[in-house]
């Protein structure tokens, strides 16, 4: 073979070669490539598959649901109350021991409270909540002196003064008549471990004279309402009735006093003027009571409106009787 043959020869296989080399470089790419991704792609789908036991959605319910929300209605209002005043007590050395004087009458004050309400799609009341509430016109304190002269044993002048006449109905808007010494007696007991009682017997005393109230019975409440004095409410707040507490939120809506003697005062101030007084009776300070929850002047009649307890009254007429006994002895 020729040198030219063989130069003719090594073209043509060098272009058979390049078409070889360029087929299979395009089935590389497309046809190969294709496959490749396809088998890719079906893996991605494998792997993105995910066994749920999550229960079945029910968009039904999710709709409905959401109706309910958007057909509910907030309603906001606005009301006003009285901010009763607090009573301030001092000693007075020119007093008697067992005797008070109003140095300062008090004066009450006006609150204004924001309340929502929330009615369901129906229209019925579901919630009930206090907003805010804003101090409009500040109470003025009441100062009464407290004597602290040598003991003089008080008069004992009403019916009710004697262990003896304690009974399911006695009438809560009369003085028990017990004498100082007397409270200071029933009011001492082991169970007062923080001596809550023991230390501010003389103003459960103090409010008979002022508010023809039976001190007993007001004692009676807060011995029960506070576990004689142990409360969280009792011990941080100084309350001992757990006065302003809603059942929704007791420890932030009750009121804050910052003696013993304070919260005694406001509460049997509160009873005279709404709870055992009919309306229009003469009460302290010239006024007249409210009568607003006015039931009846017994323990019994009380429970009706001040307490959610049914048995509330059956309890604080166990305390009372409870004192009345260890003034018998």
């Amino acid at each position: 073979m020729s040198a030219k043959e063989k130069r003719k020869l090594s073209k043509i296989v060098f272009v058979i070669a390049s078409i070889l080399l360029f087929s299979i470089l395009i089935y590389v790419k497309y046809i190969s490539g294709k496959e490749t991704y396809a088998t890719n792609e079906k893996v991605v789908q494998t792997e993105n598959i995910e066994v749920s036991n999550a229960e079945p959605v029910n968009l039904d319910e999710i709709i409905r649901n959401n109706s309910n929300k958007a057909n509910t209605k907030e309603e906001i209002y606005e009301k006003q109350e009285e901010l009763e005043y607090i009573t301030k007590y001092r000693n007075n050395n020119e007093l008697y021991v067992g005797t008070t004087k109003v140095s300062q009458e008090g004066r009450n004050g006006i609150q204004t409270i924001t309340m929502k309400r929330t009615y369901d799609n129906e229209g019925n009341l579901v919630n009930e909540e206090q907003v805010s509430c804003v101090v409009t016109k500040s109470s003025i304190n009441k100062i009464i002196d407290i004597g602290t002269k040598i003991y003089v044993e008080p008069k004992v002048s009403s019916s009710n003064g004697s262990p003896e006449n304690l009974s399911q109905d006695i009438s809560l808007n009369k003085p028990s008549g017990f004498s100082l010494e007397q409270f200071k007696k029933a009011l001492t007991d082991s169970k007062d471990k923080n001596k809550v009682f023991e230390n501010n017997a003389e103003y459960f005393y103090y409010i008979e004279e002022e508010y023809s109230i039976n001190g007993i019975f007001v004692a009676a409440i807060g011995i029960h309402e506070s576990g004689w004095g142990t409360s969280k409410i009792a011990r941080t707040k100084y309350n001992l009735f757990g006065y302003g507490a809603y059942d929704s939120n007791p420890y932030n809506g009750a009121y804050s006093f910052e003696s013993y003697s304070e919260s005694i005062d406001l509460i049997a101030r509160v009873l005279v003027k709404y709870y055992i007084n009919p309306p229009g009776t003469k009460i302290y300070d010239g006024q007249a009571a409210s009568g607003k929850y006015y039931s009846g002047n017994t323990v019994s009649a009380v429970n009706k409106k001040y307490a959610t307890d049914p048995n509330w009254a059956n309890a604080v007429y166990k305390y009372m009787n409870y004192l009345y006994e260890k003034i018998k002895t």
